[in-house]
């Protein structure tokens, strides 16, 4: 690592109190409810790849149809997390695969809205506002931990093993960092495979555990041999133990390799549960994806223990999910048991493909039982928004729903809004079908997706199209929650009862409704405020997505525009250290022969960043722009240093430190400068961009909201 450039981390800020929506009546003999605002530990995890039947505990399917569990699964520790927290039958992902199921967890948002639509094809948007970013503000310290696939962790092409955008966990919310970009093998993470690959998985490993930026962990320590679980638990463990040392609630977000593949045999978690008899029966594929999930529960147990261990347990919320539904490899002899009997799987929108387990504990205050109720990835959010009792610091829509009265009170309550999805469908998977499924991404570098599927579920009723919504076919998951037999269709609609044909057009209405108005807005941009209220002579970037903002600000890209560019960078940076200025944010006129010495922004204050930058194809350009903003200008940087010095504040990934030429020389010319006028917020900057003039600035303005901490 190089520097200080990127040690900060990014808090949002809550505007004031919501009304905390936790106190419904607790069942007979329930644990005490959370009736006012509460701070518990909280530690969310998330499998990969699990199927909804790969639990050894029973589920139901429906009323009266009941899942016994795997045949062949030993995962004693989910069983008993089932058992003494609220088990949730009908658990969703927020997407048929990985990347969007995980933007929708930290965002409370569906893919669709936040633009993470399928596996590698984009990252996660600087002005999104994470959970890590809101638990800050709670006095939370807050860690990472497995996979992310979310964005690149590294800004060295060759190291890339996830995705074409830089995007990293510390970028959004996270104090500590212990994460792949990818999946990794379940076992021997970093190291080939002695046994060979299955057909089909290839034998890739060694992508790289990142702690921050720059820092990865050396492929050949120690500290990655063995089971990926018991490596991602361990780091795990070690955050949780200085959080409760420093005294600090903590958030810890942790996101498993298993069972997803490369599988790798893990000889000793199989040899604790089953004799070589019964090992004897199963095919090499099955042993490996067993062993993966074994290992994975038997170390959710060492988990479990440790709270106890630390006296904390009482204090610390603990949920578990899947990050969509079982692989449909031909392989899977045993893929229906996998499924618990579902339709469908991975990369698809019928119940085997989005149905996942769910549980979440916390003893004491969140009663033992079991609900229908459906939940999704989506929820997280708001529900611990609503325990902690506060409201999101903007007016952005969320897609998740506070679970709290499940939670705490009715156990029968259901939603109040329905579950929506868009599965867009395998990259490179040609169905036959050559319309556009409208599956695009703000920067997508995949092939054209033809096939995609929509989907959406009230309480009772599922409305489900595989042809991007011209036809749609409508089931009862309480009655067939195999998905067997649809109820109506858009061939037989019209002949169906009245209340069958309501419930068909609404849920049509509302999922069109949504995508085409709704989400499309968010898309656009809608949702994202810039903090400009005018700018004069400049082009504004970066608000709707990041497709026009540049993966560098070379001279090559500098000399393609003819009028300066003003760069919305990231929002509600809070800064670890003091950051040096050029000039602070006082109404004054600056240039070459009068900037200040020693101003800075000191550590705690949260900005927002904004970079300006022009030059010409002409060798000499001089211009002059006036930018309002809607809050306090707070600083401003525009040395070579200066501007190098705080590349972290970018998300674009400009990487001006190694560049040889920045383009701005502050001080040897008195025409590059700028004023700040009477009212603090409008900077008036003359720009002459010529070979020894100003090109480019990074202007900071104050948050209005500022980081809270923990009384007491």
């Amino acid at each position: 690592m190089s520097g200080r450039p990127e040690s900060l981390r990014w808090a949002m800020l809550s505007l004031g109190m919501a009304a905390c929506g936790c106190a419904a009546p607790a069942p007979d003999g329930a644990a005490t409810p959370v009736s006012s605002p509460s701070r518990p530990n909280v530690i969310l995890m998330m499998s990969d790849d699990q199927g909804w039947g790969a639990v050894e505990y029973p589920q139901q399917l429906a009323p009266g149809h009941v899942f016994p569990g795997h045949p062949e699964l030993r995962t004693p520790n989910l069983r008993a997390m089932a058992e003494e927290g609220l088990q949730f039958h009908r658990m969703y992902s927020g997407s048929s695969v990985c990347s969007p199921t995980r933007a929708s967890f930290v965002t409370g948002r569906a893919p669709r809205r936040n633009s993470v639509d399928w596996a590698y094809n984009d990252a996660l948007r600087n002005l999104e506002l994470t959970l890590a970013e809101l638990a800050a503000t709670q006095g939370y310290t807050t860690g990472h931990f497995g996979k992310w696939h979310l964005g690149d962790l590294t800004r060295t092409l060759q190291d890339r093993n996830g995705g074409e955008f830089y995007s990293p966990p510390w970028s959004h919310g996270y104090d500590r960092v212990w994460a792949s970009e990818q999946a990794l093998p379940t076992f021997e993470p970093m190291k080939e495979d002695p046994l060979g690959p299955l057909p089909g998985e290839g034998n890739f490993h060694g992508g790289r555990y990142y702690t921050g930026p720059g820092e990865h962990v050396d492929p050949d320590s120690p500290a990655l041999r063995g089971d990926a679980s018991a490596i991602i638990i361990r780091e795990t463990l070690r955050f949780i133990d200085d959080a409760v040392a420093a005294t600090r609630p903590f958030l810890a977000v942790v996101w498993l390799h298993a069972p997803h593949g490369p599988h790798r045999l893990n000889q000793a978690a199989l040899d604790e549960f089953y004799t070589p008899e019964e090992q004897a029966q199963w095919s090499e594929y099955e042993a490996r994806y067993y062993s993966s999930i074994v290992a994975m529960d038997t170390e959710i147990g060492r988990l479990r223990r440790h709270l106890r261990d630390l006296g904390i347990e009482g204090e610390t919320l603990l949920a578990f999910t899947s990050d969509n539904g079982q692989s449909g490899s031909v392989r899977m002899e045993f893929e229906s048991e996998g499924k618990g009997g579902l339709r469908g799987s991975k990369s698809n929108l019928w119940e085997g493909g989005v149905r996942v387990p769910g549980i979440v504990e916390w003893p004491g205050r969140i009663a033992p039982g079991e609900t229908s109720t459906p939940m999704t990835t989506s929820d997280y959010l708001p529900t611990l928004l609503d325990i902690w009792g506060i409201g999101m610091p903007d007016a952005r829509p969320l897609d998740g729903e506070s679970m709290t009265e499940v939670l705490f009170g009715d156990r029968s309550a259901p939603r109040r809004g329905p579950i929506r999805w868009e599965d867009c469908g395998d990259a490179t998977a040609d169905r036959g079908d050559d319309e556009d499924t409208d599956c695009d991404s703000r920067r997508t570098r995949m092939l054209q997706r033809v096939g995609g599927e929509r989907s959406i579920i009230d309480d009772r009723y599922k409305l489900i199209s595989e042809t991007s919504g011209r036809e749609w076919e409508l089931y009862d998951l309480i009655e067939d929650p195999r998905e067997e037999t649809p109820v109506a269709t858009s061939a037989d609609i019209g002949s169906k009862p009245p209340e069958i044909q309501s419930t068909f057009q609404s849920l049509r209405d509302d999922l069109t409704n949504w995508f085409e108005v709704e989400a499309a807005r968010s898309r656009e941009g809608a949702d994202y405020d810039t903090r400009i209220a005018s700018a004069d002579g400049v082009d504004i970037l970066g608000n709707v997505g990041d497709e026009t903002v540049p993966d560098d600000l070379s001279a090559a890209r500098r000399t393609a525009v003819d009028r300066p560019e003003l760069i919305v960078e990231r929002q509600f940076a809070t800064l670890d250290e003091d950051l040096p200025l050029e000039s602070d944010g006082n109404p004054a006129s600056y240039d070459g022969g009068n900037l200040p010495h020693g101003a800075t922004v000191p550590a705690g204050t949260v900005v927002h960043s904004f970079l300006l930058h022009f030059a010409p194809a002409a060798t000499d350009g001089i211009t002059s722009v006036e930018i309002e903003f809607d809050d306090p200008i707070r600083g401003v940087v525009a040395s070579s240093a200066g501007l190098a010095a705080t590349d972290f504040l970018a998300f674009a990934d400009p990487e001006f430190a190694a560049s040889a030429d920045r383009g701005t020389v502050v001080g040897e010319s008195d025409t590059d400068g700028w004023e700040i006028l009477a009212d603090g917020s409008t900077i008036v900057i003359d720009v002459d961009a010529g070979p020894e003039g100003l090109d480019q600035l990074r202007i900071l303005t104050k948050a209005a909201l500022q980081r809270v901490e923990l009384e007491g």
